[in-house]
């Protein structure tokens, strides 16, 4: 293991997350939204090796509570609002084996399909326990290196878990975090990218993301817009080049270039001010008040089933694109979570056959190995421009804490 001092100062930052039951977002996202904290997770066991291959998975059919245990030690708990029956406890041995660090894809495999928005409960509450046991894990075997925070978000149960270590020999500080709903439910990730308040402001602070260009790693994701007619995988990395860090995002674009790897970039992305969040929230609403009102004054079985299934849809997948995020926050950090000024995101799109094929994506350790090659290249050349993407950094941000909407100003 080499050693990293912790007088030295990092020189740049990788955030990634896990918005745990995230799996449709806005315009026709499908996604493994918890690829982001599958890399981090890589990156931190770089430099403090971890088991992260489940041990046991447990459930208490009366509670709906879903315990994991890592082989590393770790231990993660969550709970199904609705319960447990005997036969989803029976499926929970299938996930002996897998890999909790990739936390949607076990959930995947193990019960075959996974919604959020309270749809299917018990896969997301797994998913959120097999997040909190990877936490679990680091912090048991490295008690003294590991800065950790739980979510203390109004009805949240996830957190953050962050290390100082080095990239590629540059000095790096990485955050994994974790965006739950208790009871199976979800998304709610306010505190999702880079954002910065609560609990999560006191680790980024110990960590040094306060002050760091920030590389935010985001899902593995079906984006009609993106995807269609394309037959294989991409990288995908994104800024807004009038709101966010260039500078990180023309080091992820090199770094992608040199690695040889399938890539798309775009810096007009993630607009701010816009309110769009706000506007899809009441174009949502008025969609499931209309359904509402037929469904109120239709006889006919047929059609009451009919409406009912469209409603399922809704909020089965539509409705993740407007939970995920409050709607002022939104439009300062836009979709990915990011502070003005401070970062670029590195994500990934699937082919349109791969989502003919499985239907949600799922995120895997090749896929890692993809992420990580491009993050090392990164490292190099930030290390090279640190002085510019510092001044960016200052230049476009400064925190308030104040509100919710007004906690960034660009």
């Amino acid at each position: 293991m080499q050693t990293y001092s912790a007088k030295e100062e990092s020189l740049f930052a990788v955030s990634g997350h896990a918005g745990v039951g995230h799996v449709h977002s806005h315009q026709g996202f499908v996604q493994d939204d918890s690829a982001g904290f599958a890399v981090a997770v890589e990156l931190l066991k770089g430099e403090y090796p971890v088991e992260t291959a489940i041990l046991s998975a447990e459930a208490d059919i009366g509670t709906g509570e879903v315990l994991v245990r890592t082989r590393g030690g770790g231990l993660g708990r969550a709970t199904a609002r609705r319960g447990m029956t005997p036969y989803e406890a029976e499926l929970l041995q299938r996930a002996v084996g897998l890999d909790s660090a990739y936390s949607q894809s076990a959930a995947f495999k193990v019960f075959g399909r996974i919604y959020g928005q309270g749809t299917l409960e018990v896969p997301v509450a797994f998913q959120a326990a097999c997040c909190l046991a990877v936490m679990n894990t680091f912090l048991k075997a490295y008690p003294d290196e590991m800065v950790y925070g739980r979510e203390d978000l109004p009805g949240n149960c996830g957190g953050f878990l962050g290390a100082r270590m080095r990239i590629q020999g540059v000095p790096a500080s990485v955050m994994a975090v974790v965006n739950a709903s208790a009871g199976g439910l979800g998304p709610a990730e306010d505190l999702e990218g880079n954002i910065m308040f609560g609990e999560k402001k006191r680790v980024m602070e110990r960590l040094g993301l306060d002050r760091l260009p920030t590389v935010v790693l985001e899902s593995k994701a079906y984006v009609p817009a993106v995807c269609k007619e394309s037959e294989h995988d991409r990288l995908w990395i994104r800024c807004n080049g009038q709101v966010d860090n260039s500078v990180v995002y023309d080091a992820l674009c090199s770094a992608a270039e040199t690695a040889g790897l399938a890539y798309l970039t775009s810096d007009t992305a993630y607009p701010r001010k816009t309110g769009e969040m706000a506007a899809a929230t009441r174009a949502l609403g008025k969609r499931i008040a209309e359904i509402g009102e037929e469904l109120a004054s239709e006889p006919a079985a047929s059609r009451k089933v009919a409406l009912i299934a469209e409603l399922a849809v809704v909020v089965s997948q539509d409705a993740g694109g407007v939970t995920f995020m409050s709607a002022d926050l939104h439009d300062v950090v836009a979709g990915g979570g990011l502070m003005p000024g401070t970062a670029a995101v590195l994500s990934m799109v699937v082919s349109e056959p791969y989502i003919r094929e499985w239907k949600i994506p799922f995120f895997t350790p090749q896929d890692t190995e993809k992420y990580i090659q491009v993050v090392r290249g990164a490292a190099v050349s930030l290390a090279n421009e640190v002085d510019v993407a510092q001044r960016q950094f200052k230049s476009r941000t400064r925190f308030d804490e104040t509100g919710c909407g007004s906690r960034f100003t660009d």
